[in-house]
């Protein structure tokens, strides 16, 4: 709430930035393990809340309605 009263908005909320950043780690992690099933299903949980938080920010408004998860295009935009 500071943030936005003084102007600095940022892109993502502060949580989902975070669980987003460690899925794509789970997925780097994944492309070299790939039998790796622990930290698969790891992943999918990580995924799952990204998607109910991301659901939950469209409705507040602090997300862009039109707004998906897409793992290719957000790790052009965190890194």
């Amino acid at each position: 709430d500071i943030l936005i009263e003084n102007g600095i908005k940022p892109k993502y909320p502060e949580d989902l930035k975070a669980l987003i950043k460690k899925a794509l780690k789970l997925r780097r992690h994944l492309e070299i393990h790939k039998k790796d099933l622990h930290n698969r299903r790891g992943l999918q949980l990580i995924e799952a809340k990204i998607w109910r938080l991301s659901n939950y920010y469209k409705e507040k408004g602090y997300l862009p309605s039109d707004w998906s998860y897409d793992p290719d295009k957000l790790r052009v935009e965190l890194s």
